[in-house]
């Protein structure tokens, strides 16, 4: 069966910020190992194995960076440099990495770190696909592929589940990718609606009006124009075939209501976190910490209103931290 709230919180992970510099920070560490690594062989030039030191640190700037502007509601740098990553990893490969490298360093740069960072950019550039492109693709097809109408570009079903189990399982703790403990509890808010090409009001995850069977979450970006849902026709195991045996799932784009999934406040319970939304009296006063990046605690009385800082998803959530 599957699970609303860990879907939602995976979908928030891939499409926020800290993600983007996360993968920032997988950028840079491959750059110094590659660096490091280079000085210590003596490679006088770098020739065109420069090239691999600046484009890794360029790509790392550009998460930086599109960290910053998503934060302001613009994500199409951080899409791009992810989407640019898998050319990078093609063009790194053919640099002459074995003539200066052991066989154990080539696998170390090639199999994990390379590798690392190219599972960053899959869940950055499938998170935030249909977000940027999914209404573009359903009111104008590429007469070239007029199939594309109906491709979901992000994660369809419950792949972002899937994608984000098998890639933890795969790396053994190696990835910062890290959940909240416990989950929130999201609520469909269904006073907002917004349908299929309508101006998205919100930027967040979003929930379908066709229910969750076969189909997915998504993320949504204010401003632009609201996707469809895509129904899974065919699911990958039922496409499987000896010569294919993972073929992308067959989708249906569904013009569709959307609603937004936003987490809900927690009952006050002994050895439980407490938690509050902007715009409700604070069930208890004390100093309260949101989690929006450069948000200072905040003492609140009891009853008093919780502030809204303007999040990137449009709603702050305020955590009880202690008393006055």
């Amino acid at each position: 069966m599957r699970d609303l709230h860990r879907e939602a919180a995976i979908w928030y992970l891939f499409t926020s910020p800290d993600f983007f510099e996360l993968a920032a920070a997988e950028c840079e560490g491959t750059t110094r190992w590659f660096g490091e690594l280079a000085i210590s062989r003596k490679v006088a030039n770098f020739g065109r194995n420069n090239q691999v030191f600046d484009t890794l640190n360029k790509r790392a700037k550009n998460f930086r960076r599109g960290a910053e502007l998503a934060r302001l509601g613009d994500y199409m740098l951080a899409w791009d440099t992810a989407a640019s990553i898998r050319g990078d990893m093609r063009g790194m490969m053919e640099q002459p990495l074995h003539s200066w490298m052991t066989e154990a360093e080539y696998e170390e740069f090639n199999d994990v770190r390379t590798d690392k960072l190219s599972a960053f950019a899959r869940q950055i550039e499938h998170a935030l696909h249909n977000a940027l492109w999914g209404f573009k693709s359903y009111e104008n097809p590429l007469p070239s592929w007029p199939e594309s109408i109906n491709y979901d570009g992000g994660f369809p079903g419950d792949e972002i589940a899937q994608s984000y189990d098998s890639t933890v399982i795969w790396y053994k703790g190696q990835l910062p990718w890290v959940l909240p403990d416990p989950l929130p509890e999201y609520a469909v808010d269904r006073s907002i609606s917004c349908q299929t090409g309508d101006e998205v009001p919100w930027t967040g995850v979003w929930y379908p009006s066709t229910g969750m069977e076969r189909h997915s979450l998504t993320f949504a970006i204010k401003g632009l124009r609201m996707q469809p849902a895509y129904r899974v026709v065919k699911t990958t195991e039922e496409l499987r075939t000896e010569s294919n045996m993972f073929p992308p799932p067959e989708t249906l784009a569904v013009p569709t209501t959307w609603h937004p999934l936003i987490p809900t406040v927690k009952p006050v319970e002994a050895n439980t976190e407490l938690w509050a939304k902007a715009g409700q009296p604070c069930p208890k006063a004390g100093v309260w910490q949101a989690p929006d990046p450069g948000a200072v605690p905040r003492a609140y009385a009891a009853d008093e209103k919780m502030a809204n800082l303007g999040c990137t998803y449009g709603i702050t959530v305020w955590r009880w931290m202690a008393e006055r």
